[in-house]
């Protein structure tokens, strides 16, 4: 990251990771992709001309990555060549829980894993037996090819519940959250090296742009500012992503790119203060393709911002409970073609129950469905909430209108 250009001010229209790949493949707000929530049917997302697609007709050979499949079945139908990971699937849900065996522990440190395990293959999600070199490798491998690359690489292990054998990171912080949630971010920033390493001597980075991203960002129980909300003195303090839109921690992202000549950063490094998101990067990703130079462009100075699937029994973590989750999660979903998806009856209710809102450089507004009201802040030159105002007209206009796109029949 300090070899690179990066953005201190880069948000997320949604916070989950579905919805999310979705924006940076094909450029475009949900309402536009279809990929509304985790875990939507695929036949209602967007899988054509995608920036994946794009590259792949182009000659590239495209590949996507990812060590936790639950809640994103991004597949072949996307635009890739290849993924590298679990297989996706309603099994993969159930199986996590009961394979920490000696026999499922040594199965799954090798590559026969693939084929008799295929669930818990490179899964972070049965973080017992997970290998973070083993998916390292595999991805390495999938890079190997005598055509360019478009290689989508995604981390999960800093994703709650944050749980990971590999780390070595020894701290005592209060926030038990914010401890395990940093020791597993020390296995992500590891195997990032190690892609990195791994590409360099494949020489894949003699000729490259190579961009640093999270999908959304993460609330651990930490207090971002204390703010009067309707006249009342209010913490600030949320847990998990996709869940609050004034949460500055929930949705803002790391966002740094750099230009690779002869396997290291050739491009000039910084750091840029406007607000840019996940919309930009398709563009980027084009513009570097065609050019072989990095322009981001802030068209996006004020971001349309929705919230994604609320389940009330996962909304703090300090009490949280998988049964209660269950219970409370079970019958939106259905498996279908041997997948967990939302069912699609569903949706209109939950889209309607979306806070949406505007984030702009300075300020931000939004429509709280709970309170069934317009609310706008202040934000300062890092992005948190200073002083809540009236809520501007032409920002409820832009809001209603979004809004609109999900009450009209989408």
């Amino acid at each position: 990251m300090k070899a690179s250009l990066r953005f201190d001010r880069a948000y997320t229209p949604l916070g989950r990771t579905f919805p999310a790949w979705v924006s940076i493949l094909s450029g475009k707000y949900p309402a536009d992709h279809g990929a509304v929530f985790n875990l939507r049917s695929l036949g209602h997302v967007q899988r054509q001309g995608l920036v994946s697609s794009v590259l792949r007709e182009s000659g590239y050979k495209t590949v996507f990555a990812i060590d936790e499949r639950r809640f994103c079945n991004i597949d072949e139908s996307f635009g890739f060549d290849r993924v590298v990971g679990p297989r996706a699937g309603a099994l993969d849900f159930l199986l996590q829980r009961v394979n920490d065996t000696p026999l499922t522990n040594f199965l799954l440190q090798s590559a026969l894993s693939e084929y008799l395990l295929p669930y818990s293959y490179l899964n972070v999600a049965s973080y017992t037996n997970y290998s973070s070199s083993g998916f390292v490798e595999g991805v390495l491998r999938a890079a190997q090819s005598s055509k360019p690359i478009f290689l989508a690489v995604h981390l999960e292990s800093a994703h709650f519940p944050y749980r990971t054998r590999h780390s070595s990171l020894s701290l005592d912080l209060d926030n038990r959250f914010l401890e395990q949630h940093l020791r597993a971010l020390q296995v992500v920033d590891q195997q990032i090296g190690e892609i990195i390493q791994g590409l360099r001597e494949q020489g894949r980075l003699d000729n490259a742009l190579v961009v640093l991203l999270s999908d959304h960002g993460e609330g651990v129980g930490e207090l971002e500012a204390t703010v009067m909300l309707d006249g009342k003195s209010t913490e600030l303090r949320s847990y998990g992503h996709g869940a609050d839109i004034l949460s500055d921690h929930q949705n803002r992202i790391a966002l740094g790119m750099a230009v690779f000549q002869d396997g290291y950063p050739a491009s000039s490094p910084g750091v840029r203060h406007d607000q840019v998101s996940l919309l930009n990067l398709r563009e980027v990703i084009e513009r570097y393709v065609g050019a072989g130079s990095i322009e981001v462009s802030d068209k996006n100075s004020c971001l349309i911002v929705e919230t994604g699937l609320r389940i009330e029994a996962a909304s703090d973590y300090r009490n949280l409970k998988e049964s209660e989750v269950f219970s409370q999660a079970i019958g939106l979903y259905r498996i279908e073609g041997g997948r967990l998806s939302l069912r699609e009856e569903e949706i209109p209710r939950l889209l309607v129950a979306k806070d949406i809102g505007l984030r702009c450089r300075n300020h931000i507004t939004w429509h709280s469905f709970a309170r069934q009201k317009y609310y706008s802040f202040l934000l300062d030159d890092r992005g948190v909430p200073v002083r809540q105002v009236e809520a501007p007209s032409a920002d409820i206009e832009e809001i209603e209108k979004y809004s609109n796109i999900y009450r009209q029949g989408f």
